[in-house]
């Protein structure tokens, strides 16, 4: 039995979705808060578990008789707790295999330290482990080229650092092939795209996009950090001390095929919004 949790998210949907074209539905249990929103994969024959990262009794009787389970990372002033709260479950399940959607290992940031305390702890608890250190989602640069379209400048404290941006569908394939396959005990895949994109390339996309000249304007940290803007602050942080610049092949090598190109994704992504926003469709 393989037990994915956060199936309703953005990436937990995904990786079902994958799942189900390479294990039967019956083999694969999810874990939700609401059981409502998983009322397609019950129909599709998934079993769907009611709990909570935070109800530790709820996420045992989630994980029970699970041989690998997907631990999707979660968000929130309380995440570390959350986490370490969900090993704490596995471990009381007998849970074999914990594969875990970690990210990259930025230092000196605070999403790198709730990752690195993760792994710490699924390490602790005995249990095989696979880590999925997935880079910066795409998607950010999608929103980064629109904003950029629309202020006519592209602001960032991300100064001359780059990424391996990655779509979800990425992560999601790279997510299910490691829980469907053998192979993957004990290791650590740094999960990306196959480009490393700076903010000079984000500027010169928008700037094709909106038929004019969008420039590239580095801020400072001081600058933008600050209420809304902390949490991408830590990202940025580790993005300008390049952190977050690592490319690998993993993508390749566990689903057999190439990444999508994130500036790709941003282009054909950018160009369908525009296009929505014009139509108003």
């Amino acid at each position: 039995m393989i037990v994915v949790t956060g199936a309703t998210g953005q990436l937990g949907r995904q990786v079902v979705e994958r799942l189900t074209e390479m294990v039967s539905p019956s083999t694969i249990a999810v874990s939700v808060r609401d059981p409502e929103k998983a009322a397609g994969m019950a129909a599709a024959g998934i079993e769907v578990r009611k709990s909570d990262f935070t109800d530790h009794d709820s996420m045992v009787r989630a994980f029970a008789g699970a041989d690998k389970v997907l631990m999707i990372s979660t968000r929130g002033p309380d995440v570390v707790a959350e986490h370490l709260g969900a090993v704490a479950a596995a471990a009381a399940a007998g849970v074999p295999h914990v594969v875990y959607t970690s990210g990259t290992q930025a230092k000196g940031t605070a999403t790198a330290s709730v990752h690195k305390q993760t792994e710490d702890a699924i390490r602790s608890a005995g249990a095989t482990y696979t880590f999925l250190r997935n880079n910066l989602y795409a998607d950010v640069l999608v929103r980064e080229v629109l904003g950029a379209i629309e202020a006519g400048v592209l602001s960032s404290p991300a100064g001359d650092g780059r990424v391996g941006a990655v779509t979800r569908s990425d992560c999601a394939a790279v997510a299910a092939s490691v829980l469907a396959t053998s192979g993957h005990e004990d290791r650590i895949y740094d999960i990306t795209g196959p480009d490393s994109v700076g903010w000079l390339d984000l500027a010169a996309v928008a700037s094709e996009a909106a038929g004019h000249d969008v420039p590239y304007a580095p801020v400072s940290l001081d600058e933008f950090a600050g209420g809304p803007n902390a949490v991408m602050a830590d990202y940025y942080g580790g993005i300008s001390r390049g952190g977050y610049d690592i490319v690998s092949d993993a993508v390749l090598d566990i689903t057999g095929r190439p990444p999508v190109s994130a500036l790709a994704f941003v282009r054909r992504t950018v160009r369908e919004a525009l296009a929505h926003r014009v139509t108003g469709a």
